[in-house]
């Protein structure tokens, strides 16, 4: 093999592996790129649907208004939770205030199932139907990030993204959205005093 015709052919396996290599890098940057969009996509729709809750509660409280000897500790429980909603820059602080929001409803709740005549009222029944369902698509939504989150976590670590994670200046983890502590909780109230 004459030495010109050996130099295109090493120049042509090199050019390949160099293609190969630019595009590996281009698909394994783009896919990272989408993982790290779908968690913020995910994230705005948790934002989303805790908005949402927060106007239905607020809408809800409104309707309750006659219930004057426990509404003032409600009411601030309440808008104590809606302002650190607000006030949430990051996701800790956000998730501190989902938490705050729940217990705030499920107290309101309990007070309200205590007095017969709200409950019997058809607007309060559809703001209740609406939260419900409300709460139904955030904890989908909650779940759908952490799915989200789990698959770009493991994609980061794996080999050879670990690598172009690093390269690229991409996060090397998100954290998952978790209940504070006592979020589930049930609240006692008692009307016995």
């Amino acid at each position: 093999m004459p030495t010109k015709l050996r130099s295109i052919t090493i120049l042509g396996i090199i050019g390949l592996i160099l293609i190969l290599v630019a595009i590996f890098m281009i698909t394994t940057y783009n896919g990272l790129v989408n993982m790290d969009e779908d968690i913020h996509g995910k994230y705005s729709q948790i934002e989303n649907r805790l908005q949402e809750r927060s106007d239905k509660i607020n809408q809800i409280v409104a309707s309750v208004d006659g219930l004057q000897e426990h509404a003032e500790s409600i009411y601030n429980a309440i808008t104590s939770a809606r302002m650190a909603y607000q006030s949430a820059d990051t996701m800790e602080e956000l998730i501190a205030a989902d938490a705050a929001q729940a217990i705030a409803f499920t107290n309101l709740l309990a007070v309200v199932e205590d007095n017969p005549n709200i409950t019997a009222t058809s607007a309060y029944n559809e703001l209740i139907y609406e939260i419900s369902m409300m709460e139904s698509t955030l904890s989908v939504a909650r779940r759908d990030y952490n799915l989200a989150v789990q698959d770009y976590n493991a994609s980061v670590r794996r080999f050879p993204r670990v690598f172009f994670a690093n390269l690229f200046g991409f996060d090397k983890s998100y954290d998952y959205w978790k209940i504070n502590d006592g979020a589930d909780e049930v609240p006692a109230i008692d009307f016995n005093d």
